[in-house]
This record gives C-alpha cells, structure tokens and sequence, in this order.
C-alpha cells in the first residue's frame, strides 16, 4: 500500500515539476521563437497526459479522446503542418499498455472474441485490407502504410473501448463526456460564427488552398470549432443532436426536469452549430436517424410531441419566409436539391466510373482516389477522382468484394444496437440503446453522400458506440 502511494506522490511531484519548468522556458522561448514555443508547450503537456495515460488507461482513453479533437488548434497556431497522426498514435499505444498491464482489474472479459458475429466480420475485413498489400492494380505500396496505421489505431480504440466500459454506469460516464465534450465543440463555433474565426484560423485557412476552398464557401465561412473541417464539426454536431432528442423524450421519472432544461439547451446550441458548419449531408442525418427512433417508439407519447414538433420545425425552415438567411438556404439545398455545379459533378463522376467497378473485383488499392490517389499513386485511372462517398470510395478501392464486407459490417452495427434496444427493460438503458442505433444508421445513410465514417473524429464515435453495443449484448445475456 505504502508503495503505491509513494508512486502516486512521485508522478505527482514530476507533473508538478514539469509545469514549474515550463512556464518559465515558454516564456522565454515564445519571444524567440512562437512556433517552437508552442511545439515545447504542447510537448510538455502531451508528457504529462502520457504519465497519467500509463498510470490510468481509463482516464487516458478519455485524454485520447479530447486530445483527438484539439489536436489541430496548435496546427493552427503554429501555421505548419504538424505529425498529428503520429502524435495520436503514440498516445494511443501508451493507453493500449496501460490496459494490457493494469494490474487492479483481473476479471476477464466474458465477450467471445472468436465466436462473436461482429468481430468475426471484422476480422475478415481486417484480412482483406492486408491482402489489399498485394494489390496489383496499385503503383506504390506506401499509400498502402499510411491507410493500414490509421486503420490499426481506430481497431486498437474499438478493443479499449471494450475493456473500459466495462458496465452501465461506465456507459453513462461515456455519454456524459461525450455531451460535454461536443457542447463545448458546439459553444465555440457558435462564437466563431458569432465574432469571426480567430486571426490565427484565418491565416491557416489562407495559407492552404484546400482548407480555404472547403471552407469558404459563397463568401462566408463554414464552421469547423477546434475539429478538423466543417464536414467532421457537423456530422458529430448531428450524431450528438440525436442523442440529446432522443433522451429528451425519457418520462420525468427517468430525467427530471433540470436535467431535460440541460438537454434542452445542448439541441439549441447543436443545432445552430450543425447550421454553421455548412455540412449537407450533416443536415440529413438529423431527419434520418430521428426516424428510426420516431418509428420504434410510436407508442410513446413524448415521442409524438417530440416528433411534431421537429416535423413542424423542419416545414418551418424548408418553406418558412427565410430568404436572406444564408445557413437557412445551404439546408434547404440539401433536400430540396439546388443548381450547385458541385452536385451534378458528383453525379456525373459517379456515372462515369461504373465500368472500373464492374471490371475491377478487388478495387484499385487502397489510397489510389481522389487527392490521395494524386499524392501516392500519381498517373493512377482513379487519382484525381473525388468520391464524395464512402460506399463509392470503398468499391474503388477495395471492390465490390470490399464494398460487401463493408456493407455487412455497418448492418451488423445497427442489427446489434436494435437488439439490444428490444432485450433491454430499463427505460434509460432503452433508449441510449435506441440512440445508438439511429446514429449508426444516420451515418450509413450519410456515407453515401460523404464519407461521413472515416473522419477522424466520427469514427472515434463510430468505433465507441459500436465496443458499446458489443458489451451491452453479452452484459445483458450475462444478466439473464
């Protein structure tokens, strides 16, 4: 016991060591240099989130998560491009070894890691992308590398989220976090709509052309908070806005009155923000994943109300007399469709290339679309093509053989949340259940439009949410 202790003390001493050391030295450093300033604040910070990471891999899957979401403010800052994806790599290995070595919980995992459907066609997925490293149709295999680390850091998240949400009651810390952390998202880009993005984000925006071109857009500036882009601030500004619908609906009972005002606020402020971002496909998410909700719970009254009154307020703003208002008119581009020449391009690239799909079972290789196509496969038939969609980019890159698994891999993510929902008897549990499930399937809808799943931030979401429905099914045939 007194060893223990004496381990904490010392962490503790070292952390505050190191911020006695550092506001001195930034201090200094920052009338010399301000990009090495903020590179050695940074540092030192990262320092102390990894000695707490490895003491406490709960509270570090958490620093993980927040630090996914800022990662990009000191990019800003500093007016460079930064090795973000490293950085988060890094810290997600250090999370990974304060799981594997934590020594306090020794009870096993009672998830069949071998039999479980999920897993099982997550597993083949993973097998296929391997293989894809023999791909012939690909120029160069280093594309090949990048795709893989990212693809191995969201597995390793999946894998943590399962060893820390361990029951309900971590669950509910997970969700509260969750709203916290994406009100304070949705807070800020309020004030970067309400004041103008900060010196600092407009010289980034201006100094990368194609930051500056998915961000200003007919004159006026997309929100994008402290994310990456407006298209990933929107989506989670959607997925949280269907959580926070969803438990509005709870009977008094279950969320008091003070707690629903909470909830209350948290849509108002999400929604305004999911208008700023400008992100189309964001803006049908909302009516979609509602859907599935609102037809699951028809027999609930709050339901009704709940689905009235969004109803009447999506009328509202699609035929409503707002003209001038330039968030109203970009969302009613959205459903009722609109000249944008971006549109109709997207719609001629995807005509265009259907005879590669038909001709090409295994796909192009990975990374060989759009940008990413232009910067590792140069001279590639698909570099330069811009999907604008996940399924469309899965089936060129991976083939229709790739396009399957991946299809059957997001059914089994909304057939597992759904029977959950159904197995479930706790109000509460139901309807987080149930919010999960319509968020799965607003985002498998939204792929088609945008790839939705694979930004850094949404599929941090995606892959929590679905370690959450995982659990949740063998918790409930445990308690049973």
């Amino acid at each position: 016991m007194y060893s223990q202790q004496a381990k904490r003390n010392t962490v503790i001493y070292l952390f505050i060591l190191l911020w006695v050391i550092a506001v001195p030295a930034i201090a200094y450093i920052s009338s010399m240099d301000a990009k090495f300033s903020i590179a050695l604040f940074g540092a030192i910070i990262g320092l102390g989130f990894a000695v707490v990471s490895a003491i406490n891999f709960r509270l570090g899957y958490y620093f993980y998560i927040v630090v996914s979401f800022i990662i990009h403010v000191p990019e800003r800052m500093a007016k460079t491009t930064m090795p973000v994806g490293v950085v988060m790599d890094l810290f997600l290995l250090l999370v990974l070894a304060g799981a594997i070595f934590d020594k306090k919980n020794k009870e096993k995992s009672n998830v069949e890691f071998f039999k479980d459907p999920l897993l099982l066609v997550l597993y083949v997925y993973t097998a296929y992308m391997l293989i894809q490293c023999f791909n012939p149709n690909m120029f160069s295999i280093q594309g090949w590398f990048i795709f893989i680390r990212v693809y191995i850091r969201n597995f390793i998240f999946l894998f943590i989220t399962l060893k820390v949400l361990n029951g309900w009651n971590d669950i509910y810390k997970f969700f509260k976090f969750w709203l916290a952390l994406t009100t304070a998202a949705a807070l800020y880009g309020c004030l970067q709509q309400a004041v103008g993005l900060l010196p600092f984000e407009r010289a980034y925006i201006a100094m990368n052309p194609d930051k500056f071109k998915t961000v200003m857009i007919q004159g006026r500036a997309r929100i994008f908070s402290f994310m990456a882009d407006p298209a990933a601030f929107g989506v989670l500004m959607a997925c949280s806005t269907i959580i926070c619908i969803v438990l509005l609906t709870a009977k008094q009972a279950v969320i008091g009155i003070p707690k629903k005002l909470i909830l209350i606020f948290m849509i108002i402020v999400h929604l305004l923000a999911l208008g700023y971002s400008g992100t189309r496909t964001a803006y049908v998410m909302l009516p979609v994943g509602l859907l599935l909700f609102f037809l699951v719970n028809l027999h609930n009254r709050n339901t009704l109300i709940a689905a009235a009154l969004f109803t009447f307020g999506m009328l509202a703003l699609l035929f409503g007399p707002f003209y001038s208002n330039p968030t109203i008119i970009r969302f009613r581009t959205a459903f009722m469709g609109s000249q944008d020449e971006s549109l109709n391009l997207r719609d001629v690239n995807r005509h265009g290339i259907q005879p590669y799909m038909y001709s090409h079972p295994i796909g192009g290789g990975v990374m060989t679309v759009g940008n990413d196509g232009v910067t590792y496969n140069p001279g590639h038939r698909l570099a330069g093509l811009q999907p604008d969609s996940g399924y469309l980019r899965a089936v060129l890159e991976l083939g229709w053989i790739g396009l399957i698994i991946v299809c059957l891999y997001t059914y089994m993510g909304v057939h597992y949340a759904v029977k959950n929902y159904f197995r479930e008897e706790h109000e509460l549990n139901k309807l987080l259940l149930i919010g999960i499930a319509a968020v799965l399937y607003a985002i498998l809808v939204a792929q088609y439009a945008q790839e939705a799943a694979g930004l850094v931030e949404s599929s941090i979401f995606l892959n929590a949410i679905l370690g959450i429905s995982i659990k949740v099914k063998y918790n409930l045939s445990k308690s049973k």
